[in-house]
Formats: C-alpha cells, structure tokens, sequence
C-alpha cells in the first residue's frame, strides 16, 4: 500500500523539494467532464464546502438550510466526563469594547461536539455499539461518526481555539479523531477518514500539530481551509482554498494550494493541474463524477477485495481482541480513574501498563488491517442499493446475499475495533506522558495510514 506524507502551510511561498519535478510548472488541466457511462451510477452529492455562496453548502451551526429541519444548538449540553470544553474566543482585548460595538459571549464548544447534522448520522463507540447522534451530543476520541446516503454533519473540535477545527462530513463518510491539548495555545489533532469526504477549516496552530490521514495519504496542517476527496476505489482529490498542501508520494511531490490541486487517480501516481480558485468548485464536481464512473465500472471488484481483507484477518484480529478483554479489570480502573478526574503520573499503573502493553498491539495490527476495508464495505453497500456493484464476488458469494448479512455478520467486529480504540485511548492516558505511552501515541497517528507498521 502506499503511503504519501503531505505537509500544510499558511504561506503560499513556502518552498518544498519535490521529486519528478515542480507543481509550481503543472500544465493546465481542463476540469472533468462529469458524465458517466452507460448503466453506471453518478457521483454522489456535492462533498460539504466552506464557500458560503455554493448552493449546496451545509448551513452553519445554528441555523437553517433552505428545506431543511434543523434543531437548535443546545448551550447547556451535558459535558461528559471526558469531554474537554472550549474557552470563548475573544475577539477584543480583555475589558474592552471596539467602539460603536457590544460584545457577545461566545459559546462554548464541546471537544466533538455535533454542532450539525441532516439525515441519518450515527456513531460506532465502545460499549454502545452503533447509535444514533444528533446536534449538541459529543463525539468522543476514536467515536467513528458516519454519515449515510443524501446525508450530512458538521463535529467542532475546539474550533476557534488555536489548533482547533470545524470538520464537514458528507454523504457516505466515515471518520474519527484524536486530539489533546498539550499546553495552552498547543493541540495535536490526528484524523482518519475511512472514506468518503470532508472539509476542514483548522484555526492557526501557535504549536502544536493537526493531520489528517486516508488509506493513501497523511496530510500535515498548518491553518488553512481544504477537501478531502476519496472514492472506494483509492482515488484521492487535495484541494485548498486557502494555504498549501504538499502531498508527497514515492519520492515525488505535488503542491496544492490556491491554482493547484493533486489528484491521485486509482492505481496511479500524483498528478498536478492548475485549477483557477473561481474554477475549483466545478472541477471537483467533474472530477468526483470521472472517479465515480471508473470505480462504478469495477465495483464488484473492489467489494470483493475488501471482503476478502475481512475474511483474511478477522480471526486473528478477534483472537487478540479476546486476550485484551481478559484485561478488562485494568482497563475498567483507568476508566473509573479517569472519570473522576484522577490525573495519572508517571510512575502509575506500571505492572498494569506492561500487561495492556503485551496484547494491544497484536490488536492494533489488526485494526490496522481491518478498519478501513470495513468502513468502506459501508460506503460500497450504499452504493450497492443503488444498483452498483451488483454481482458475484470472487469467491462465489452473491453481492445481494453478502450486504444483506454483512452488518449482523460482522457486530462482533466492530464492537471489537471500537473497545481496542477505547483502550488505547485509555491507555494513552495512564501512561502519562511515560516513553510507552509516546510509543504507542505515535503507533496511532499512522493507523489506517498504511505507516502503522512500515517503522520501526
């Protein structure tokens, strides 16, 4: 599989070395045509965008798109234990009013908090299986949110903080998050889209890091507005409206930002086009629209791929998930500990640490293996029912029959990816800022990114 690493900027001029060649020379590329073939499906909805003139823009939070129900959001929503809340941002200095103004108090955002969401969003957590979410609820570190068909959200992490987000869900997509304030002013932010797309406006880091990960890219943030296009295929789409991305891939580098983008067809390279900013809104909808032709063309394909990756590594997967239940005292301590406000040091927990430490592992290697063929057999089922990808899969199964049972045939897989996600967030927290601790925080950056276990 593999894996780019891309790095973000505010500054336009900031300088990159790019193998095969500078983005700043990329020819011209005429935006895609956006039809599709015979008998295929089209692309899906407009991904959620920040331009607040796009016709198709979710609204913000707190009011109403045209036709749409929208529930207010709640001020005084019960904080969970674990959910950090966000201070006002000010927009004076301190006692003081601009002239001719008053001021407003700013809410207070929930770390995840759902701040929007249309049709149906639902969320895969530890002890809960899958649920529904609505505006105001908390989305908590490794919640995977997913949205489905002709459906949207909006999660606030710290936004308007320094290091905080606004991150826009659109139809079909999966995702979750690990952020943690280091000091004041200084949050690192890790995302893993699973599949589909998002948009993300990131508030300026003062310290601190903010990335985002796919199954082929890790993208590096540094305060910038920007879209994430995927399509099941592993076709990949990097556009910014504000700042600049470089997206490194094999040694070669392509720089999107304002009048760039890069793209990554499946089974290909990275490619550059220039893309005027007034253009770019019509060249995503042409481009998603190609992909989505291509990969209608093959779905059965990669449906049976994925489900193959599903069958191949479950077993062991569960087989580790059971030797980490069999910790479940342990985890169940740091729980309990931490909801009651218990600030661990460094030298707790050191025998319990060592034993979670012995089996998380194995379990991350097969979440690893696990979570993103399996998020994006929710994407394909979707499409599924729309009448793509019908047909036989590889090994002989019937695709009717196959997403029909999926769900139930695989609830022990899921609460099982979502109870090691949880303790390894929990055991994040009881190692303390301990070298055991940064060792398998850095091993959970890369999940999902296909790094988790190239490095040592």
């Amino acid at each position: 599989m593999k894996c780019l690493a891309v790095a973000l900027s505010l500054s336009c001029l900031l300088a990159f070395s790019c193998g095969g060649g500078s983005p700043e020379t990329a020819a011209p590329v005429q935006p895609g045509s956006g039809t599709t073939q015979a008998g295929q499906s089209a692309a899906p909805a407009e991904s959620p965008d920040f331009t607040p003139a796009a016709p198709d823009d979710q609204a913000v939070a707190g009011t109403t798109a045209p036709g749409t129900a929208m529930t207010p959001v709640p001020g005084t929503a019960p904080v969970a234990p674990d959910a950090a809340t966000t201070p006002p941002a000010a927009t004076t200095a301190p006692g003081t009013t601009a002239p001719g103004t008053t001021t407003t108090p700013a809410i207070q955002r929930k770390i995840g908090e759902l701040v929007y969401a249309e049709g149906s969003v639902t969320v895969h957590r530890a002890g809960a299986g899958q649920e529904r979410i609505d505006i105001g609820d908390v989305v908590r570190q490794y919640d995977v949110l997913i949205t489905g068909k002709g459906s949207k959200a909006e999660v606030a992490l710290a936004a308007g903080t320094p290091g905080g987000a606004s991150v826009k869900l659109a139809e079909n997509t999966a995702f979750y998050f690990d952020t943690k304030e280091l000091s004041p002013g200084e949050r690192k932010t890790v995302l893993q889209l699973l599949g589909g797309a998002i948009a993300v406006k990131v508030d300026k880091l003062a310290g601190g890091t903010f990335s985002v990960a796919t199954d082929a890219a890790v993208m590096g943030v540094r305060g910038t507005v920007f879209v994430v296009d995927t399509v099941p295929d592993g076709s990949l789409l990097v556009t910014c409206s504000e700042g600049s991305v470089a997206v490194e891939d094999d040694g070669s580098s392509v720089l999107a930002k304002p009048g760039t983008v890069a793209s990554q067809p499946a089974g290909e390279g990275l490619s550059p086009a220039s893309v005027q900013p007034a253009e770019l809104s019509a060249y995503r909808s042409g481009w998603k629209a190609d992909a989505f032709a291509g990969f209608a063309a093959n779905a059965i394909r990669y449906t049976s791929g994925y489900a193959a990756a599903i069958d191949g590594n479950k077993a062991a997967f569960l087989s580790a998930y059971a030797r980490l239940k069999a910790q479940s005292a342990i985890l169940s301590t740091w729980r309990d500990a931490r909801a009651a406000g218990k600030v661990p040091r460094f030298t707790d927990w050191t025998a319990e640490k060592k034993a979670v430490a012995a089996v998380i592992f194995d379990c991350l290697e097969g979440l690893f293996l696990l979570e993103r063929p399996y998020y994006r057999l929710v994407e394909l089922k979707t499409w599924h029912e729309s009448g793509t990808g019908a047909g036989t899969l590889a090994d002989g199964r019937d695709s009717a029959a196959f997403f029909r049972d999926f769900e139930a045939a695989n609830r022990d897989l899921v609460a099982g990816m979502s109870a090691v996600r949880e303790a390894l967030d929990l055991f994040s927290w009881a190692s303390a800022g301990s070298p055991l601790g940064d060792f398998f925080g850095a091993k959970a950056e890369n999940l999902g990114s296909g790094a988790l276990f190239l490095e040592d």
